[in-house]
């Protein structure tokens, strides 16, 4: 090869890796009241059964499932929520978190929410075999009296890591950055750690 070749060679590698850079996190909200999701006055919440799946071989260790409520419970207190007895809480909060290869198209399910909330990210190319993933969470907020939908936020990212263990908190921290969003409101932010 001669210099000519190999300069070319590394400005096309350089290229390329300017155009890898990690896709940004995906925000999206819904609130089925005809206002937004309010928290003015202190409202009470419990959690309920989740889905919880931080590790790629498909298992959850008791610690995992500790510390994902541990996050959870300190990111509604920072928010004016306090935990409650399950018969007594304004809501009910459950939280879904999944990893998976982004080539593998997810139809979700929204219960009580328009499809256009259950946001999803659209399989790119996987250049050269490095495979991606999607990590995502959701937390619905369920008014105990009536069972509905009170509102819901869901994260996704994508990244190299099939674990996904790692993502958990930081999405987390997405989801309530800007508690809570406008109905309907989406948005893309480079990082929310």
């Amino acid at each position: 090869m001669n210099i000519r070749s190999i300069a070319s060679a590394i400005f096309l590698l350089a290229l390329l890796g300017g155009c890898a850079g990690e896709p940004p996190v995906r925000i999206s909200a819904y609130s089925a009241s005809s206002g937004d999701f309010a928290t003015k006055s202190v409202k009470t919440y419990a959690l309920q059964s989740s889905s919880v799946e931080p590790r790629g071989d498909g298992t959850a260790a008791a610690a995992d499932y500790v510390a994902t409520a541990r996050w959870l419970d300190e990111a509604l207190t920072a928010k004016g929520l306090r935990q409650a007895p399950p018969a007594s809480a304004d809501y009910l909060v459950k939280l879904g978190y999944a990893t998976r290869p982004q080539a593998v198209r997810v139809h979700a399910e929204c219960t009580g929410a328009p499809e256009s909330a259950c946001d999803d990210v659209a399989p790119q190319k996987e250049w050269f075999g490095r495979k991606r993933y999607v990590h995502a969470l959701t937390i619905q907020f369920v008014d105990r009296s009536s069972g509905a939908l009170s509102y819901q936020v869901s994260v996704t990212r994508t990244d190299r890591d099939p674990a996904g263990g790692a993502a958990l908190h930081s999405l987390m921290n997405c989801a309530f950055a800007d508690f809570p969003m406008h109905n309907a409101e989406r948005r893309e932010i480079a990082h929310c750690d």
